[in-house]
């Protein structure tokens, strides 16, 4: 397993906020496995049925469980993110494991080091929030992938009413500077449209987090921590329903709407 090249400079906010949370990110338990990760390898048995993929890509790898996930069908999983703690811990945890077929790259989502249809799957996964340009990560995917290849992506996402959205936007950017945008699925989907994939799997998990550790994962500081607090509870009804917000003693459970895809290109 070697690291590749580090792409074309995107992604310096991710590396910051990452790079030296890599080994937190790497025992966190919504990372580890948690239900997207679960309809992520529905997805993959139900597709693949009895055969192998080729070669598969992870974009946004973090600390690699993902990647690890799909090994198992697949002949080679190359994990890639553009943080090298974080495929560093991809690396540890991929031997610990014993998975021989894993191989890592250093590189953006936007800039993917491989060649045109070369690659049967295409896997993301609470990572694409994160980059920085979503329109051309999709351009990438669809460059790489062969025909009739698929894109499987999970990933928080926003609700239709733009209210809400922006309130949810700005508490993560609030939480994590490297934070970009969590989309509607109805602009993902004509994203998606639009460079000829056809989306033919769909599931609806939720990310169930807890406030006082989601806060912690990024070392947001006290004052900001103190008043991202205040806005969850004292956020709109419509809102800390959308989320599902609740005291719980000291700390706040809510959820991030989730939407895992699959999607074949055409």
């Amino acid at each position: 397993m070697t690291l590749g090249d580090k792409g074309n400079g995107q992604g310096l906010a991710a590396q910051q906020v990452f790079g030296p949370q890599a080994a937190v990110y790497a025992t966190s338990k919504v990372h580890i496995r948690d239900d997207s990760l679960e309809s992520v390898e529905r997805m993959v048995d139900a597709a693949n049925g009895s055969n192998r993929y080729g070669w598969t890509v992870d974009l946004g790898t973090g600390a690699g469980f993902t990647a690890f996930a799909v090994a198992g069908v697949s002949d080679r999983v190359i994990a890639t993110d553009v943080t090298e703690p974080m495929l560093r811990q991809a690396k540890r945890l991929g031997a610990e494991r014993g998975i021989a077929n894993l191989g890592l790259s250093q590189n953006a989502a936007e800039a993917l080091p491989f060649a045109e249809k070369s690659i049967d799957l295409v896997t993301s996964r609470v990572s694409a929030h994160h980059f920085r340009d979503f329109e051309k990560t999709l351009d990438e995917a669809q460059r790489v992938l062969k025909p009739g290849g698929s894109l499987l992506m999970a990933d928080s996402v926003a609700p239709e009413d733009d209210a809400i959205t922006i309130w949810m936007n700005d508490i993560e950017l609030r939480r994590d500077f490297s934070h970009i945008e969590n989309r509607k699925i109805s602009r993902i989907t004509e994203l998606l449209t639009e460079r000829g994939f056809t989306v033919v799997e769909n599931d609806y998990p939720r990310i169930y987090l807890r406030f006082n550790e989601w806060t912690a994962r990024t070392k947001v500081s006290t004052a900001e921590t103190e008043a991202l607090r205040k806005e969850f509870l004292q956020a709109p009804a419509a809102t800390r329903e959308a989320f599902q917000v609740a005291p719980v003693h000291d700390d706040i459970a809510f959820s991030w709407p989730c939407w895992v895809f699959r999607a074949v290109k055409g």
